[in-house]
């Protein structure tokens, strides 16, 4: 890696900028600089990496395969660069390291008292803490807007490095008195049948409850897709309908009048992990610091 030669901000501004504008005008205009000083980068950029990134023609520009593989790690780098000066300034300003966090709402709970005890050791760094589904989630930490995640191992990009937590799987929520509630032990997916049912309206816990109900032969019907968990939860507690949900889910909420149970045949879930854009000796000491620390407590907990 030593031996490799490392691209400017320059080069890879220029590289951006025609990629996004898909104009080498466009880009001039837009970085203040003349046309030829823009090509002349992308020249440069492409003899220091030894690949063509751009098909040029006289009304036309189109990123290459290599060129499209470069973007987002491009990206990555220039918006971690922007963040970094940022971060310097606003850690001389105020004296304050800061720390990015992104979470699964369904993991949070998990999170919180394990956060809360390294912040109390290190009240010196400014936590901020965001709750973005799973594909906004990814998309902040390969873009760098955050500096880790926790979230499932679902279409997880290989530059993503992660550590494995906990596995979720998903259950049912039966409303008082429903017949289901009747029996002990785990259902069957097939003991849904019939049923009205309320899924949440995105993320990984719908994908993979409405695959396995489209395997199991169950009929979606008027199945009802919920944003939030507080309508999800209203609409059981109400008798309305059957909810499909991670367990993860049930854990952070108090439900007691509700019940809770296993689905088999299949048992699906999903991996629980903490997730950081690049190696962990890559990060900033805090953000290696906190990582260690989430790890252990919460494989301590699991």
């Amino acid at each position: 890696m030593a031996n490799l030669h490392a691209p400017s901000l320059r080069q890879l501004r220029a590289f951006l900028a025609v990629a996004e504008t898909g104009s080498f005008s466009q880009a001039a205009q837009a970085l203040s600089l003349t046309q030829p000083a823009v090509s002349a980068s992308i020249r440069e950029l492409e003899s220091l990496l030894g690949a063509r990134l751009m098909d040029r023609g006289p009304h036309h520009m189109a990123l290459t395969d290599a060129g499209r593989t470069l973007l987002h790690e491009a990206q990555w780098l220039v918006a971690s660069f922007d963040r970094g000066v940022g971060q310097m300034h606003a850690m001389l300003a105020s004296g304050q390291q800061t720390l990015r966090i992104a979470c699964l709402p369904s993991a949070m709970h998990l999170l919180a008292p394990v956060l809360a005890r390294w912040q109390a050791q290190n009240p010196q760094v400014k936590v901020e803490v965001s709750d973005p589904l799973h594909e906004e989630l990814i998309a902040q930490l390969r873009s760098g807007a955050v500096d880790m995640g926790i979230t499932t191992e679902l279409d997880t990009p290989a530059r993503l490095h992660t550590t494995a937590l906990a596995e979720d799987e998903l259950v049912v929520l039966l409303p008082p008195g429903h017949r289901l509630a009747q029996t002990e032990g785990p259902l069957r997916w097939k003991a849904l049948r019939g049923e009205r049912l309320v899924l949440f309206a995105r993320g990984s816990t719908y994908e993979l409850a409405v695959a396995t109900l489209r395997q199991q032969r169950i009929a979606m019907g008027d199945a009802m897709r919920m944003r939030y968990s507080e309508s999800l939860y209203s609409l059981v507690q109400a008798g309305h309908a059957v909810g499909v949900i991670s367990r993860l889910y049930t854990q952070g909420v108090a439900t007691p009048a509700l019940q809770v149970r296993s689905l088999t045949a299949p048992v699906i879930g999903r991996r629980l992990a903490l997730m950081l854009n690049g190696e962990p000796a890559q990060q900033r000491a805090v953000v290696a610091q906190c990582r260690s620390f989430l790890c252990e407590q919460l494989l301590a907990g699991a």
